[in-house]
């Protein structure tokens, strides 16, 4: 049923539209008041207005303007009587239809049916795309909630998005989520539009425990909970109202919150307006959603306490090691000593019995010193406190001694040891020591695991990264190459190792199972210790092997150039920062080439000091095709040092004292600091660099 407004003070044309329309079961209300014509009108409190144009106690026209735009807007259309030959072109316009005089009953009703028809599409339409826009926007919503859901592994940061999002879908009033973090830390989570009172704050635990229980009808309950259990968190938006128990006479939706199969929590929401079935379903969708991610931030969470129990395990197991292996090498030491005066005959006469009994007591001692020592470079390596002194050398030189070392050994079981070394190998930056203790470990396996009358072959050469087979690298996880490498193996004919246990031989306390390795014994650590010592020299190790067929470990070293070394000894000083959460800063000046007096090489010769060395203090030299290059790491280095040394530096560029007035340096320097601008040197270099190059460019 539809209302009609009737705007007409003749008694003929209101009887006959009355009459007229009372047949289509239409309300007609009647007045000449504008004032309640426009209430009418702005209030949508009817469908349509018929004015008559020859009311005389009102202004058609003027009435008309007034209503236009209110009308259109309220989807209320305007109808006219009018004379036929009528002049009001205005009045026309500002219809919607007309009726000319004498009014015709068929033509009357046609013209207001199909108006009021018009009317109810353009509603229905009109609802249709306000109840699309809306899904559209939930949808929306939905979308961009789930991409910051995915984002995230903090608990409390994803239950912010999922409140975040239903506020922005639902235009709740009120929301409390019930949050239970572990037994002893759970959270009432309330977010309302206004200040709540204190008998609301109470009566929303008192709801929340009561739902609780209700999810677990006749089940058993994970927790126990009391409202003294229950730490409320309230985010308000304005303060200027306050919301009481009225509130819980709202609209409200409910849902629990799930960890996979595990209870989490659970949430409810009030809004004065009636929920949709669309809400509703956007609420539900929600309340799934950040089920996910909360169940993937739980097992970070397992993950993370995980491994920092398994890291203090490691550091005790480590630091265990060491003091035991430390409390081991004092009486093994002295008892050494004594078997060794013993068999020198200076503690009296040895015979051939007790000789024999007493080198067998000083090989276990010996056997034992090395085991103990292989624990202790295992804990070192793994602890990151190997000490390494790294020299650019030919690596020819530890890999001869250790030939020459083993040549005896060989010879006892007629094995020829050859070396086949290349004359111009690369020099490269290597710790000989370890070095050497990774080539014993090899020769001594080789030597061990061939048998008589067999041949073993050292060779080195060099080789570019290209010809390193990446499938033969066992555990390595994100390799980082180099151009050129030096390449050092040892191939014997021995018995060989099956291909399953090839990927075992680098595992702590593995022995493959042969003959040999029962006869033998050993602990195992050997090639774990030389793959790690290898690792940090930056190089790769592997081992190719065919059962009866011989064995060949190889390793690679890379070629660095100083800045490339520089940036491994600075990682390895950031691994340091971090573990002891130090700064580092690093100090980068670019020269340009030829000048008449050389800020670098005033530095490199000591005139100039621009800061205090210690034996931690790392410099590079390099160039390009116009600059000289001189980096300066510094470990435990601030922002205070940093803007330090940067003053330093300008005091000596722009000092006018008498002794510097003729010195001109043409550089350019930059600093970059460990941690906020880089997580690795690679990063700090590169934020350098590009300080470097916004100065240049602003020179010219």
């Amino acid at each position: 049923m539809s209302k009609i407004l009737l705007v007409t003070d003749s008694e003929t044309h209101k009887e006959l539209i009355i009459k007229t329309l009372a047949k289509s079961s239409n309300t007609i209300i009647s007045s000449t008041d504008e004032n309640a014509v426009l209430s009418y009108v702005e209030k949508s409190q009817v469908d349509m207005v018929i004015v008559d144009d020859e009311s005389t106690s009102i202004d058609v026209l003027i009435l008309c303007k007034k209503l236009h735009s209110t009308a259109i807007k309220n989807n209320i259309a305007i109808a006219a009587i009018i004379k036929p030959d009528t002049e009001n072109t205005e009045l026309l316009k500002l219809a919607n239809v007309y009726i000319t005089k004498p009014i015709n009953s068929k033509v009357l009703v046609s013209c207001i049916n199909g108006s009021l028809k018009l009317k109810k599409a353009i509603d229905t339409l009109s609802t249709n795309n306000s109840e699309l826009a809306k899904s559209l926007y939930q949808l929306d919503v939905l979308y961009n909630t789930s991409t910051q859901l995915a984002g995230s592994l903090d608990k409390q940061k994803l239950i912010n998005i999922m409140i975040d999002g239903l506020e922005k879908s639902l235009s709740f009033s009120l929301s409390y989520v019930l949050v239970f973090n572990d037994e002893h830390n759970i959270d009432l989570i309330i977010n309302s539009l206004y200040d709540i009172s204190p008998r609301l704050e109470h009566s929303l635990k008192l709801r929340a425990i009561l739902s609780y229980r209700a999810l677990f009808d006749k089940k058993r309950i994970p927790y126990e909970l009391n409202v003294k259990d229950i730490k409320v968190i309230k985010n308000i938006k304005h303060l200027f109202e306050e919301y009481d128990l009225n509130i819980l006479k709202f609209d409200n939706l409910f849902a629990p919150i799930n960890i996979g199969e595990k209870f989490f929590g659970l949430i409810e929401v009030f809004r004065e307006n009636d929920y949709t079935q669309e809400d509703t379903t956007c609420f539900q969708t929600l309340a799934k959603q950040v089920s996910l991610p909360l169940e993937n931030a739980s097992l970070y969470e397992e993950i993370k306490n995980t491994n920092t129990k398994l890291e203090r395990l490691e550091r005790l197991k480590s630091e265990f090691i060491s003091i035991v292996s430390h409390e081991l090498r004092t009486p093994l030491t002295a008892i050494k000593n004594s078997l060794e005066i013993c068999l020198s005959g200076k503690a009296g006469e040895v015979s051939s019995i007790t000789d024999k009994f007493l080198n067998m007591a000083k090989r276990n001692v010996t056997r034992l010193s090395g085991i103990i020592n292989d624990l202790l470079d295992l804990s070192k390596v793994e602890a990151g406190k190997m000490d390494f002194k790294f020299e650019k050398t030919n690596i020819n030189k530890p890999v001869e001694f250790i030939k020459n070392t083993f040549e005896n050994v060989a010879k006892e079981k007629n094995i020829d040891l050859i070396l086949k070394k290349e004359e111009n190998l690369s020099q490269t930056y290597i710790d000989s020591q370890r070095i050497e203790q990774v080539m014993s470990n090899l020769v001594s396996n080789a030597i061990k695991f061939t048998n008589e009358n067999g041949t073993i072959e050292i060779k080195t050469e060099n080789i570019k990264s290209s010809e390193i087979n990446k499938s033969l690298l066992i555990g390595v996880e994100n390799p980082v190459f180099y151009d050129n490498y030096v390449k050092v193996s040892v191939k014997d004919s021995g018995i060989g190792i099956a291909e399953e246990d090839i990927k075992k031989v680098f595992d702590q306390f593995q022995q493959i199972e042969n003959p040999l390795n029962r006869k033998n014994g050993g602990t195992g650590l050997g090639l774990p210790i030389a793959k790690q010592l290898i690792e940090s020299h930056k190089g790769f190790i592997w081992v190719e092997s065919e059962v009866n067929r011989g064995t060949t470990f190889s390793f690679v070293i890379p070629v660095l150039t100083e800045q490339e070394k520089f940036l491994s000894d600075m990682d390895k000083e950031i691994l340091k920062s971090k573990t002891c959460e130090n700064s580092l800063l690093l100090v980068l000046i670019a020269e340009n080439k030829n000048t008449e007096t050389s800020f670098i090489k005033n530095i490199k010769e000591e005139k100039i000091s621009i800061i205090r060395k210690t034996s931690n203090t790392k410099e590079a030299y390099y160039e390009d095709d116009s600059k000289n290059y001189l980096a300066i790491m510094i470990p435990e280095a601030d922002k205070f040092a940093q803007s330090f040394i940067e003053k330093k530096i300008d005091s000596i560029l722009y000092n006018e004292s008498e002794e510097q007035k003729d010195c001109k340096y043409d550089i350019l320097y930059s600093t970059a600091l460990y941690p906020e601008n880089g997580k690795n040197a690679q990063d700090l270099m590169k934020t350098a660099q590009n300080t470097l190059k916004e100065k240049a460019e602003a020179v010219l």
